[in-house]
């Protein structure tokens, strides 16, 4: 089957891809940057020429329906999220973006359309437990607001008969999350600094993989216009921060938070927010959800897809050892789920554990992509040179080296200290990260004319070919190369360019 599918460069987006290949479907995929959603699906094992990439935006109403033509089926996993307009334009979009994707699918006669919406569009509950008849929210925020009206055009089409399906997922968790937000977001926070215990409600933790395998088994269902919820493992917040405690070894620094309190906050952070716009993630709806959420009625989608959701335990363990290997947390917060011991190439635990997180946050911080390139590669050079190519700023944390290559245009030796990957046969793989800024760095382009250069490497001398990475090859090593140095994944997003990856071969 072709399944027609939006958001593959986001969370839930790339899974179902990975979900509906497993399957033996074809997915054909409209994003806005190739690029990238090549890089978020190389990221969890899946090779872009394995999918379908169709360049175009959810708003672009041509766009879509092009796409959508010869389809059997649709998934509309994407929306604009976020405080990054005013909040007419984000009920907008996405309610432009559903009518185009969800509107279009149903015209061309694609069965079944799935559409994900989220359990906040019930939220306050008025029972103990939520099921899809439920009262839809009122939300105060313009992504709440958003979600909302585009739940209401999407039972509209219900109503008319179209064959729209409808999942509500609850707090999506897992590894390797392109941009850190949601219940993730709130799991570095609480770890990492302190974890709020309101008085009352719970989080709905739902893996990431069982989402994206529900949302491929629903499009081989033909049960009509239907609506189901998929919140997940219910906890409370106390029992959440119990469950890390046992899983990490470390436990929380909890502090009780009056649920008045929490809905105060949100509301001060929201108004100050209209006056000046900034990002935080705490929002007067996001607390309602954290105070008042109850358990999902899921069994009707558990039955129909004879889907078996993993154990909590599993979820949690494998989200929180990616936020410390992607260096969203530090390791000494992730406690025995942090992979310890030494590697190939991997520098003494301890000096990781006592610098890696800070060292990695500076690195990855906005300003340090100016600062870092006008500083560090200097130092570096002079640390080179005074230890006759023993000794690198930043070998105590990643392996380094340093690589000579001959200027594009001036044909004269250049010398770049770089991290890197070291590989078994002797080579090595280095990334053009630039520290996260918009261009490729110079030594990239010199490696492109000029592939014959020349490595030191802890104190010995090898001369190489490189060889620019394809799709498929680097998305094959991306996921060792974030082990190594996990700010690879901020520098990537930030500068908005798939940054060239080489593989130096020993001549």
């Amino acid at each position: 089957m072709r399944v027609f599918l939006t958001g593959a460069s986001g969370f839930v987006g790339s899974y179902t891809v990975r979900a509906l290949l497993g399957a033996g479907h074809r997915p054909r995929a409209l994003v806005r940057d190739p690029e990238k959603a090549a890089r978020v699906l190389g990221a969890i094992g899946v090779p872009a020429g394995d999918v379908e990439l169709v360049t175009g935006d959810m708003l672009d109403a041509a766009a879509v329906k092009e796409a959508l033509s010869g389809c059997d089926a649709a998934i509309h996993a994407a929306a604009a999220a976020g405080v990054t307009g005013a909040g007419r334009d984000l009920v907008e979009a996405n309610v432009t973006g559903t009518r185009n994707v969800v509107g279009g699918a149903v015209g061309q006669g694609l069965a079944p359309v799935v559409h994900v919406s989220a359990v906040a569009v019930f939220v306050p509950p008025s029972a103990q437990v939520i099921t899809v008849d439920a009262p839809l929210a009122r939300p105060r925020t313009a992504y709440g607001r958003s979600k909302l009206a585009a739940e209401r055009y999407a039972r509209g089409l219900q109503e008319e008969g179209a064959p729209v399906t409808i999942v509500y997922p609850g707090g999506v968790c897992g590894p390797h999350q392109p941009r850190l937000a949601s219940l993730m977001e709130g799991l570095a926070a609480g770890l990492g600094t302190v974890w709020p215990l309101p008085g009352g409600g719970g989080v709905p933790v739902l893996d990431v993989r069982d989402l994206g395998e529900a949302l491929a088994r629903a499009v081989e269902t033909r049960q009509g216009a239907s609506r189901w919820l998929l919140g997940g493992h219910h906890l409370t917040w106390r029992s959440c921060a119990d469950l890390c405690d046992a899983l990490t070894g470390v436990r929380c620094r909890r502090v009780p938070v009056p649920s008045a309190v929490l809905l105060g906050l949100g509301t001060a952070l929201d108004a100050a927010k209209r006056v000046h716009r900034f990002d935080h993630p705490l929002t007067r709806d996001a607390a309602e959800l954290m105070v008042t959420l109850v358990p999902t009625d899921d069994r009707p989608l558990l039955e129909a897809l004879d889907l078996t959701l993993r154990p909590v335990e599993e979820t949690v363990a494998d989200s929180v050892r990616w936020l410390a290997e992607s260096g969203h947390l530090a390791p000494r917060r992730a406690g025995r789920l942090a992979r310890p011991g030494r590697g190939p190439g991997t520098a003494p635990r301890l000096v990781r554990r006592a610098l890696g997180p800070p060292l990695q946050r500076i690195s990855g911080a906005r300003w340090f992509s100016a600062v870092g390139l006008k500083v560090v590669p200097p130092l570096d050079r002079v640390l080179h040179r005074v230890s006759r190519g023993r000794l690198l700023l930043g070998q105590a944390l990643v392996p380094s080296l340093v690589l000579t290559t001959t200027g594009a245009v001036s044909g004269r030796p250049r010398r770049a200290p770089l991290a890197c990957l070291p590989e078994k046969d002797g080579g090595w793989i280095v990334v053009g990260s630039g520290f996260g800024r918009d261009r490729h760095p110079a030594w990239t382009g010199d490696l492109m004319r000029h592939p014959d250069a020349e490595v030191s490497f802890r104190g010995r001398t090898v001369p190489v070919t490189a060889r620019l990475l394809g799709d498929a090859e680097r998305a094959e090593v991306w996921p060792r190369l974030l082990e190594v140095w996990p700010v690879y994944g901020r520098y990537a997003e930030r500068a908005g360019r798939r940054p060239r990856t080489f593989r130096l071969t020993p001549r």
